[in-house]
C-alpha cells in the first residue's frame, strides 16, 4: 500500500456504547463446540454480524485460488453452527477501513467487529468509542486471555481495560536475496550486524545489482524508525504522550538512513515499485513486516533469507510490534455477544492455528507450527517487542500523518534530520494542545 492509498481524517468521539448483559457464561472448552450465550441460541435464525478486515478479496476484485486465512477461519467459525454467522467484509486498507467505520457509526450501523492497526489504539478509544471486552463479557476475558502470551497482552489494553483481541501481531525484520550476497562475498551475519557494518559492507553488493540502491522499504517510513530510533536509545513518544522524536539520539537514528541515501544505498521509490525491484533481483535487501513473509517466498525467484535488524554499536535491539487487532464496535446487545462469541473462537488453538498460516506471529501460548524464516521475529519478541506508537487522542490519524511526512522526508535528504525531527515535535505539540 503506497503513502496515496492512506485516508487523512479527524473524527469526533462516537457514541457511546449500548448497554450491556449483566451477567455472561462461561467461556467453552478451547476444543469442540462453542456453547451460545441464552440471548443467541433464543434466536430463531442465527445472529449476523460482520468483520470488515483488510485481506480478503474486496467487492469487485480478484477471487484467490485459495481463501485467505482469515476467510478459513471465519467459515471454520460459521461451520460450528454456534447461532453466530459471520460475514468477512474486506476494506482496501486500514485507514480506508477507519475511515469507513466511523461514517458507519455516525449512521448508527457500524460492522460489529473491524480490524484495527495497533498505533489507532487510542484513536478507537477516544474517537471511534471501541467497546471494553470486559463490559461485555466480564471475567470470560480474563480466562480467554491465559492463552495470550503475557507480554503481547498489556499492548491492547488501555487503563486496565481490553481494547480488542491480539491477532495480526509482527515486527519488522530485514529481507534479503541471499544470491546476491553470496556473489558479492558478503555474510548476512556481518553485513546486518549493526548499522555501521551495513554502510561498510552494503557498496560491495552493488555491482551485481548494477549500481543500484541496496536497501529498499516494504512499509511506511514511521514504522521502521521508530525501531531504528529506541535501538540508539530513542523514543518516537514518550510515556507521557508527548513527542519526543527531536532527541540528540532520536536525530541521530534517523540522519543514519539518510546517509545511506546520500551513499546512493538507499531505494526512493514508491513501496510498490520497491517491492516489485526486491522480488525481481534488482535491490539487495529490505526492512519489511515479518507478515509479507508467505507472500515473499510464495513469489521470489530467489533465495530468500531474513534476519534481524542490525544494532547501534553495543546497544540493545528494541524493536516495535505491528500489525492490528480485532476491535469490538457493536452498539447492540445482541451483537456484542455474537461477537464476542467468534473473538473466543479467533484465540482458539484451533481458530488461531488457521490464522498462523498468514505469517504473522504466534501471540497465544499454543505450541503452533511456525514457517521457516520467522525465527528473526522471534528473536527480537523474545528481547522485548515495545507497543507500536499509539499516536494519543482522537487525532491520531493526525499525528501519525505529521510524523510519518517528516520521516520520509528526512530519510530521502528533502530535509535534514535535526530540522525535520524538531518541525515534526512543533506540529504534534500544536495539535496536541488545540486537541486537549
Amino acid at each position: 500500500m503506497s503513502r496515496t492509498t492512506r485516508r487523512h481524517f479527524v473524527g469526533a468521539a462516537a457514541v457511546v456504547a449500548a448497554a450491556i448483559a449483566d451477567s455472561m457464561p462461561s467461556v467453552a472448552a478451547r476444543t469442540g463446540r462453542i456453547e451460545a450465550p441464552a440471548l443467541i441460541s433464543a434466536q430463531d435464525a442465527p445472529v449476523e454480524i460482520v468483520f470488515a478486515n483488510i485481506w480478503g478479496a474486496p467487492p469487485g476484485g480478484d477471487t484467490r485460488d485459495e481463501p485467505h486465512p482469515v476467510d478459513q477461519l471465519i467459515e471454520a467459525f460459521n461451520a460450528l453452527e454456534t447461532g453466530v454467522h459471520v460475514t468477512g467484509r474486506a476494506e482496501s486498507g486500514y485507514y480506508e477501513g477507519l475511515q469507513k467505520l466511523q461514517a458507519e457509526l455516525a449512521a448508527g450501523n457500524p460492522p460489529a467487529l473491524v480490524i484495527t492497526p495497533w498505533n489507532q489504539l487510542h484513536y478507537a478509544d477516544q474517537g471511534l468509542g471501541i467497546i471494553n471486552l470486559e463490559d461485555v463479557a466480564g471475567d470470560e476475558v480474563a480466562e480467554v486471555f491465559a492463552n495470550v502470551r503475557e507480554q503481547v497482552v498489556p499492548l491492547v489494553q488501555v487503563d486496565g481495560k481490553t481494547k480488542g483481541v491480539p491477532f495480526a501481531f509482527s515486527c519488522p525484520v530485514f529481507y534479503y536475496n541471499a544470491d546476491i550476497l553470496a556473489e558479492a562475498g558478503v555474510e548476512p551475519d556481518t553485513l546486518f550486524s549493526t548499522w555501521e557494518a551495513f554502510a561498510e559492507e552494503a557498496p560491495k553488493t552493488q555491482e551485481v545489482v548494477g549500481g543500484n540502491p541496496v536497501l529498499s522499504l516494504f512499509s511506511l517510513e514511521q514504522w521502521p524508525a521508530q525501531s531504528i530510533i529506541q535501538s540508539n536509545g530513542g523514543q518516537v513518544m514518550s510515556e507521557e504522550q508527548r513527542p519526543v522524536m527531536d532527541s540528540p539520539e532520536a536525530i541521530e537514528a534517523m540522519q543514519m538512513v539518510a546517509d545511506l541515501d546520500s551513499a546512493g544505498l538507499y531505494d526512493r521509490s514508491t513501496q510498490e515499485e520497491r517491492r516489485q525491484s526486491f522480488l525481481a533481483g534488482s535491490t539487495v535487501c529490505g526492512m519489511g513486516s515479518i507478515a509479507s513473509l508467505g507472500n515473499f517466498r510464495n513469489t521470489a525467484a530467489f533465495n530468500l533469507g531474513t534476519h534481524t535488524f542490525p544494532t547501534f554499536g553495543e546497544k540493545p535491539r528494541r524493536m516495535s510490534s505491528g500489525g492490528s487487532f480485532i476491535g469490538m464496535y457493536a452498539r447492540d446487545e445482541e451483537q456484542q455477544q455474537a461477537a464476542w462469541e467468534f473473538l473466543k473462537f479467533a484465540l482458539s488453538e484451533e481458530g488461531f492455528g488457521i490464522w498462523m498460516q498468514t505469517g504473522y506471529l504466534n501471540v497465544t501460548t499454543f505450541d503452533l507450527p511456525t514457517l521457516e524464516g520467522q525465527e528473526p521475529a522471534y528473536v527480537q519478541l523474545e528481547e522485548g517487542l515495545t507497543r507500536e506508537t499509539a499516536w494519543p487522542t482522537s487525532r491520531g490519524l493526525e499525528l501519525l500523518e505529521i510524523w510519518q511526512g517528516y520521516a520520509a522526508r528526512i530519510w530521502a535528504n528533502d530535509i535534514g534530520a535535526e530540522e525535520g525531527c524538531r518541525a515534526a515535535v512543533e506540529e504534534i505539540t500544536a495539535v496536541l494542545e488545540s486537541a486537549s
